[in-house]
Order: structure tokens, then C-alpha cells, then sequence
């Protein structure tokens, strides 16, 4: 079983049909919809001296932090704000790229080595993708 920190909107817990319910089916999830309990939770997506990794693999969804901001706004607030998070994590990142800011981080995305995965996606696309990032360990439990 992996252990998986996933920052995503309240919404995405509420759908029993959704990618959260699909991933607590094999994995241990720790679902966070604030950005700074999110944030703290990724410093256990290293190793290091004072606190030893908790999380495999790290899945963060744009539509978490400022929804309702400007796409243009938006976008720069992950790259400026975000992202600085998500690359202290020497676990894979995958990150859920909204409609209306995919095209701008996408670039970002890749220079920063996170998988990104365009909105709407396919559950199953995400949950393949999740299974493929997981170490060999992990994926042998399952």
C-alpha cells in the first residue's frame, strides 16, 4: 500500500466516485484541502534527519488555492507560490492542471520534472499514472 499526500478542492473528497475514493481503494491517502497544511505535509515527501519520509508520491490540484482567481494570477501564483513546495519533494509530483491554467504552467511542469496531467481527465488515465510513479515495492503489494 503507498502513501500518497493529495492537495486537491473539498469537492474532490465529497464524490464517492472520484479520484480519492479510486485511490483509497489501494493506497493510503492523506487528503488535504488547504495549501499550507498541503505544504507542510510535503516536507515528509523527502527523507531527511528530523522527520523520515511519510509520502511516495505527491498529487496537487490547481483548482485547490484561488479558484476563483484570474487565470493569468493563478498561474503565476502557482509558479511563484507553489511549486517551490512541490520541488523539495524528492517523490514523484503530479500535478492536476485546470482548464484554465494548463496552457500557461505547462512548460513550467516539465522544467521542474512534475508530471502533469490536463483537466478533465480520466480517473483511470490518473490511477494509472499514480501506479506507474510508485516504487517497485509498492507496486509488487498490489
Amino acid at each position: 500500500m503507498a502513501r500518497i499526500l493529495y492537495g486537491a478542492p473539498e469537492s474532490e473528497r465529497e464524490d464517492e466516485n472520484g479520484l480519492v475514493a479510486r485511490l483509497c481503494e489501494r493506497h493510503e491517502v492523506e487528503y488535504l484541502n488547504d495549501f499550507l497544511g498541503f505544504a507542510w505535509e510535503l516536507s515528509r515527501c523527502k527523507d531527511s534527519k528530523l522527520l523520515p519520509q511519510k509520502y511516495d508520491l505527491a498529487i496537487y490540484d490547481t483548482k485547490t488555492y484561488g479558484e476563483n482567481w484570474n487565470h493569468e494570477i493563478r498561474g503565476e501564483h502557482f509558479k511563484l507560490t507553489i511549486s517551490p513546495f512541490l520541488m523539495q519533494s524528492t517523490a514523484p509530483v503530479i500535478v492536476l492542471a485546470d482548464e484554465g491554467i494548463k496552457d500557461g504552467i505547462k512548460d513550467w511542469i516539465e522544467m521542474y520534472q512534475f508530471h502533469g496531467i490536463a483537466q478533465p481527465y480520466s480517473i483511470n488515465d490518473v490511477v494509472e499514472k499514480v501506479n506507474s510513479l510508485l516504487p517497485k515495492s509498492e507496486r509488487k503489494k498490489q
